[in-house]
Formats: C-alpha cells, sequence, structure tokens
C-alpha cells in the first residue's frame, strides 16, 4: 500500500536523525524518555538505534504493549513515585496539544528534573490551522513562543509558569500537502467534481513530495531545548 503524504513523516525522519547526531556525541547508551509513547512507533525507532528507552503513557493497555516487548514503560504515577537515574534526553510528540495550560505548567518542570546537566527537551506539536482541531482531543495549541513565554526567558511577565527554566537551542517546522479541505467536493466525492478534486489532491500530495516537503500547509515544529537551571 502506497504511503499517505503526511507531515509525520518527516517530523519522523527529522526525530531519528536527531537522536543519531545526540548518540553519536555520546560514549555511553542514550537514556531516552519517551512521555506520551502511545502505541510505541518511537520507542520502536529509538531502540534501533540503540539507545536506552522508556515510555510513559497514561493509557495502561500502551504500556501493557510496550512492556511486552521489553520496554521500561509506566503509567505516570508510577512513573514519577520512583526516582531515576538523569535522562539524556525528554522527548514529548504531540502531547503538550492535549493538555490544558495548568497541566503543562506541572508537568514540564517535573519533566525537566528528570534531565541531567547536559541533557535535552524535544518538544514536537501541530501549529494551529484548519487541521488542529480535527481531532477532537486537541485542548489548544502551543506554539514555540507560548513555550518560550511559560518556561524561557523572555524579560516579560507572565501570568504563570517557570520563566527560565529551558532555553530553546534548536527549531524545525514541517508541512502538509495543500488540501481543499473547503471544497463541497472533497466531501460530497462523486462524479466529474468528485473525480477532478481527487486528481487534484493527488497533484498536491505530488508537489509536496517532489519539493521534500517543502511545499504545502505548516502543520508542525519541532523545538529542541536545554535546561537553563542546572
Amino acid at each position: 500500500m502506497k504511503k499517505v503524504a503526511h507531515y509525520q513523516s518527516l517530523e519522523y525522519a527529522r526525530i531519528m536523525s536527531l537522536m543519531q547526531k545526540f548518540k553519536g556525541k555520546s560514549d555511553a547508551p542514550l537514556r531516552v524518555l519517551d512521555y506520551g509513547c502511545g502505541l510505541g512507533k518511537f520507542l520502536d525507532g529509538f531502540a534501533s538505534l540503540g539507545l536506552e528507552v522508556t515510555g510513559v503513557d497514561t493509557n495502561p493497555d500502551y504500556v501493557g504493549r510496550a512492556q511486552t516487548k521489553g520496554y521500561a514503560a509506566y503509567t505516570p504515577e508510577d512513573f514519577f513515585s520512583t526516582q531515576r537515574k538523569p535522562y539524556d534526553i525528554v522527548f514529548l510528540s504531540h502531547l503538550i496539544e492535549h493538555v490544558s495550560p495548568e497541566a503543562l505548567v506541572e508537568l514540564i518542570p517535573r519533566l525537566c528534573a528528570q534531565m541531567g546537566k547536559d541533557s535535552h527537551l524535544i518538544v514536537v506539536s501541530p501549529t494551529l490551522g484548519e487541521r488542529f482541531y480535527h481531532d477532537f482531543s486537541h485542548v489548544r495549541p502551543y506554539l514555540p513562543q507560548s513555550i518560550r513565554h511559560a518556561f524561557g526567558a523572555t524579560g516579560m511577565p507572565i501570568s504563570f509558569g517557570e520563566a527560565g527554566l529551558i532555553e530553546m537551542v534548536d527549531i524545525y517546522f514541517f508541512k502538509d500537502p495543500y488540501r481543499t479541505r473547503q471544497w463541497r467536493s472533497f466531501y460530497i466525492n462523486r462524479g466529474f467534481k468528485g473525480s477532478f478534486t481527487r486528481l487534484y489532491n493527488r497533484a498536491l500530495d505530488l508537489l509536496w513530495r517532489v519539493s521534500g516537503g517543502r511545499i504545502g500547509v505548516t502543520a508542525s515544529w519541532l523545538g529542541v531545548y536545554e535546561l537553563r537551571v542546572r
């Protein structure tokens, strides 16, 4: 089956490249915490690079699935109840948009407490656009500036959060193919108009592919952070 053109394929390639780069800078196996590990796509990917991975997820079925594959995996309650050796990388992929600001302000410092001196926090999250609320579980978008305001150092007053906790050291943006989602024929996919719409969207997919994902609509961002508080 042909893979659907999708921005998350670009994310995956970039994330694996970053992990390979971090791995090359360390003599010992990198300890990686995938917080919100879901079905374990990144647990499998990171393990294939020889990284020492730990998964955390609120869904006990996902935790059990990861454990049956031999990974250290926990629910948040079990994870935070035990002291552990610091992680080299704390990884959050498409998690923060499912969390309220109040909960995120509590979570990020707790995760930073799991990091060591030269550790990195990697955050991947969608941008606000017509597709953001297609997922009913999305609470709100958090853009790079949102995280900077709440957890970085902007020199500006904020209503809540822990300013000066983390600092961005790198950022990437990812695009999805354009789509005709505001066309009636995108949904009522019949007759000549439906056929034309399908062909047109396939052409947009092809344009995205041949451009290496450069032509499309910005769909997500990835930020790499270091601790400011050592």
